[in-house]
């Protein structure tokens, strides 16, 4: 079908009609005849949909994500399937009456046709919002530390990749892997690591400020899609922040779960936000407030394509948040489940902050890669400092920060001139200082902030056992040699380092 954005109701039944009989007449498996006709509801229903997914890739991602991978993970799956079967049969009796032309019982059929499409229609509205929010927050996130460059290789990826784990896995391969890569050959050739003797450890210090360093980013602003700005709309004008609620509030009402899979707030809070997208947020909400004889039936009906809207977008981000975790599968369940965790709904603040933690992950996993052979006597592990911005500090003095508290809470950073790194490790150690220094309610609030928004300075420790190395090398020396060749380092005392080697 090539121009479905014209269709009228009866079109669109038809050509779906048409397409379920076709599977039928060649008795084609279940699920094959519900992918075959779902693809083609969407396409039917294009006019209905806002940023309707033009590629055909984007088209069979939404398709698979909402039939098949969202299956077990969120009770909106079963809603969907519900709906989707109960459609099936309404449009197999509707074409019945249409084939012996009863026109009356026709018409009937259409009006209860009608509502399971249009519920259907905002459920796929729903997903759509809600992963066209998330492939753009990821790709701005990518273009303001990787630089505008990137936006081919994106485009690539969102015109090939369906919208699973492939598509997380080649964010992953062509963004971070590549760079993490050339960083660590930058890091040897300018002989940026360091070499540590603490008793029976060989340590190899990696700064990760040197990966950072090489980002090739941008800071111009990046211009917002209409879905994005949208979501915005939603969040901070009056209308949208009401609309959300009053679909929140529905939601809440609403039995969307069940004992196994309770729905997440902030998981709701989300889906209502992108239901406040769609106009059918403000009529529900000014539907609560009519006094019409046939009001309730209206509030009623609007309310269903509400919660229909929000389902979409719950399904969707459960599915997305599994293919991303599953990309990961290089790290460890903490790693991945913290990484998760740190992305909440794929948020345009929270992603930068995500992109470098998935790259020092992978950097670690490099490192751990290239000591495999002896992983039993190799650690790898992060030294991770808060970091603050000088001017920052600086600013604090105002308040109360004199050059004597201000030595209690931070050092210099040897290797950033314009950074300071704090001196408590921990918070307990932090808010310790706060009442021992009898900090000031202003100065202190500054600096909770400060504390809670700081960055962090990382170094990888790669962490030789010579002990355990000792029990099964005939050579010592010979072995350590050899163990760090592999890593393109020299061992302590030769006259030069080995030359950087590219991974395949």
């Amino acid at each position: 079908m090539d121009d479905t954005a014209s269709l009228d109701r009866d079109g669109r039944f038809a050509a779906c009609l048409e397409r379920l009989e076709e599977l039928k007449a060649v008795k084609a498996r279940r699920e094959v005849l519900e992918e075959r006709v779902f693809l083609e509801f969407l396409r039917a229903n294009r006019g209905r949909i806002n940023e309707f997914p033009l590629l055909e890739t984007e088209q069979q991602s939404l398709m698979d994500m909402l039939l098949r991978r969202a299956e077990g993970l969120h009770p909106g799956h079963a809603y969907l399937k519900e709906h989707f079967s109960a459609y099936l049969i309404e449009l197999n009796h509707w074409g019945k009456a249409k084939a012996v032309g009863d026109a009356a019982a026709q018409e009937k059929l259409a009006r209860r046709l009608e509502r399971q499409e249009t519920i259907l229609a905002k459920c796929l509205q729903g997903a759509v919002y809600a992963s066209s929010l998330v492939k753009d927050n990821f790709s701005d996130a990518v273009i303001r530390h990787f630089g505008e460059n990137s936006l081919v290789k994106i485009e690539e990826i969102t015109a090939t990749m369906v919208f699973d784990e492939l598509y997380w896995r080649a964010y992953i391969d062509r963004f971070i892997k590549e760079e993490v890569r050339g960083a660590y050959d930058g890091i040897l050739a300018a002989r940026r690591y360091r070499l540590l003797r603490e008793g029976q450890l060989l340590i190899v210090v990696y700064p990760f400020d040197a990966v950072l360093e090489g980002l090739k980013g941008t800071t111009k602003a990046i211009s917002k899609t209409r879905v994005q700005s949208s979501f915005e709309e939603a969040a901070s004008g009056d209308d949208g922040r009401q609309n959300a609620e009053a679909v929140l509030s529905l939601c809440l009402r609403a039995d969307l779960g069940d004992a196994d899979k309770r729905l997440d707030r902030d998981e709701l809070t989300f889906a209502a936000r992108v239901g406040a997208m769609d106009a059918v947020a403000g009529e529900y909400r000014e539907a609560l407030t009519d006094a019409a004889e046939d009001a309730e039936e209206k509030r009623e009906r609007l309310g269903e394509l509400c919660v229909a809207l929000a389902l979409g977008a719950m399904v969707s981000l459960r599915v997305v948040r599994e293919d991303f975790s599953k990309a990961l599968r290089d790290f460890s369940a903490k790693e991945v489940a913290w990484l998760i965790q740190a992305a909440g709904y794929f948020e345009a603040k929270r992603l930068g902050n995500v992109l470098e933690h998935v790259m020092e992950l992978d950097f670690a996993h490099l490192l751990r890669e290239k000591g495999e052979a002896d992983a039993a006597r190799i650690q790898v592990k992060p030294a991770r400092t808060r970091r603050a911005a000088k001017a920052d500090v600086d600013a604090l003095a105002e308040a109360g920060l004199n050059k004597i508290r201000r030595k209690q809470f931070f050092d210099d950073d040897p290797d950033l001139a314009e950074s300071l790194l704090w001196r408590a490790k921990n918070p307990a150690e932090f808010q310790e200082k706060l009442k021992l220094f009898q900090i000031e309610p202003e100065l202190a609030k500054a600096l909770v902030t400060l504390w809670e928004e700081a960055g962090f300075k990382v170094d990888l420790y790669l962490c030789i056992n010579l002990a355990a190395l000792g029990k099964v090398a005939t050579n010592l020396p010979a072995r350590v040699a050899e163990i760090l060749g592999r890593y393109g380092i020299a061992p302590p005392g030769a006259a030069d380092p080995a030359k950087a080697r590219r991974d395949p």
